[in-house]
């Protein structure tokens, strides 16, 4: 992943002046970012702007999954290949490919990224409304790879919405499912708040049932990312 913590770092500083320009953004509880060593890095998910927002802000080189379908697109195709990003198929199956390349973001002591909401959130297109339901694939990662969770969400200020930029013919073309091609509204951030929170300890949820503790890990993290979008966090 060498190669490709240099890539991200390469695009990471390039495009920073750019998003700093576009959207104002400030940071809260950035003492709690892991500095070193393995962690996995979840994040609310809202709009196709939440990555780069995540990683203006965060010092590290994140490992992002993605959605399969999104490996189509072009440039971004591309782009994420060489910055170490890793696909995964939206019914939550992932290749062997794909484990072997978590494997490498652990074994390097780096950082995996991932949103625990997929594109739910956005194929609801409400972005009045609350986090949805997580998809527990993150716990069983933090699990089976002993790894803690570095919990954050994004917090919108100030935002409009526009209509997506690739009509739906087009992106029915491109092979993205059906529910992606009928989003209709995209949120632009103007102004963000990142809020970082305490890390989650994998080592409670080591012994008993795989499956029940997953749901028991998801459900914590989701708890303590409500309770950081709701204010629950101190501003400097």
């Amino acid at each position: 992943m060498e190669k490709e913590a240099k890539t991200y770092l390469r695009i990471k500083n390039f495009v920073a002046p750019f998003i700093g320009l576009a959207v104002n953004i400030s940071a809260y509880g950035t003492e709690n970012i892991v500095t070193n060593g393995k962690v996995i890095l979840t994040c609310n998910h809202r709009s196709d702007m939440d990555p780069f927002i995540l990683s203006y802000t965060f010092p590290r080189f994140i490992s992002w999954i993605a959605a399969e379908y999104t490996f189509r697109i072009p440039i971004f195709r591309d782009l994420a290949k060489i910055a170490g990003g890793i696909p995964m198929s939206i019914d939550g199956n992932i290749s062997i490919g794909s484990i072997k390349m978590i494997q490498q973001v652990f074994k390097k002591g780096e950082t995996l990224g991932i949103f625990p909401e997929g594109h739910d959130y956005m194929v609801k297109n409400d972005f009045k409304s609350g986090m949805v339901d997580f998809h527990s694939g993150f716990a069983a990662f933090s699990i089976r790879n002993k790894v803690d969770i570095l919990p954050s969400v994004i917090i919108p200020v100030e935002e409009s919405y526009s209509d997506i930029p690739i009509p739906p013919i087009v992106r029915s073309f491109m092979g993205m499912p059906k529910e992606v091609c009928d989003i209709k509204k995209r949120a632009i951030y103007k102004k963000v708040k990142v809020v970082y929170g305490e890390k989650v300890d994998h080592r409670e949820f080591l012994s008993g049932s795989l499956e029940e503790n997953m749901k028991q890990l998801s459900d914590v993290v989701r708890t303590r990312m409500i309770a950081l979008q709701e204010g629950q966090y101190a501003e400097a």
